[in-house]
């Protein structure tokens, strides 16, 4: 295998535990956005693939690997009378103030890869707009060399767009980097783009689910480290 100089993180279920840092976030939107309708918000819970109750997504949510624009059509046919811009709108200003929380202690994770000399990114689904605050709100935003949205200009996951960006930013060849995510679009992402797939299970799908499309499946990014052999 080439040597490997780059890491390109998924945020969500990869550098962020998914269910913990965006369940109650969304039973609490689904409520506001229902205007304290608890029939509403269940119906637009439905929509989403959340358990409202149980304050946790559901393993065939559309909203879990998908964009934000997918996330607002999901939603807006449950919400007579809003706009999809209104509606994008909120979502992403809803989720600037997210505490997340964090798959494996980053701070220091992220200083001993940055230390060992390999080039760091983001490549979410997400705005890039909140992730980036999300990630500045911990104190890690500066760890990377650069955080791609879905809005970046570059396309979306599981298309390579987000992955060559990145590539061509910190100026490695694809093979010499790893994609490491929890979803498949994060592994079919990295493979198009000839990059290393890493699949780690701090999202919502199952290792046999990742593990024909990863060249290694870690519990979480906190094993990374080992399986790179850093001393």
């Amino acid at each position: 295998m080439t040597e490997i100089r780059g890491l390109l993180f998924d945020k969500d279920g990869t550098l962020f535990d998914f269910q913990r840092s965006w369940g109650g976030w969304a039973a609490a939107l689904m409520l506001e956005l229902a205007g304290g309708d608890a029939a509403k918000a269940d119906d637009l819970a439905d929509r989403a693939g959340l358990d409202r109750q149980a304050a946790a997504f559901l393993p065939h949510s559309p909203i879990i690997a998908g964009t934000i624009d997918e996330s607002v059509a999901v939603l807006l046919p449950g919400l007579p009378g809003m706009e999809a811009p209104a509606l994008r709108a909120l979502i992403i200003e809803r989720s600037l103030t997210l505490e997340p929380v964090q798959a494996a202690p980053l701070a220091g994770l992220l200083a001993r890869l940055g230390g060992a000399g390999l080039a760091l990114g983001v490549a979410t689904n997400d705005a890039e707009e909140a992730a980036r605050a999300q990630l500045d709100g911990l104190g890690v935003l500066d760890a990377f060399a650069i955080v791609i949205g879905a809005d970046s200009g570059h396309g979306a996951k599981p298309a390579p767009g987000q992955c060559l960006a990145f590539a061509e930013h910190v100026a490695l060849a694809p093979q010499q980097i790893a994609m490491i995510g929890d979803s498949t679009h994060d592994l079919y992402a990295g493979r198009s783009a000839g990059m290393t797939t890493i699949a780690v299970l701090t999202g919502l799908a199952r290792e046999d689910e990742l593990a024909p499309h990863a060249d290694v499946v870690l519990p979480d990014i906190g094993h990374l480290p080992d399986w790179l052999g850093l001393a």
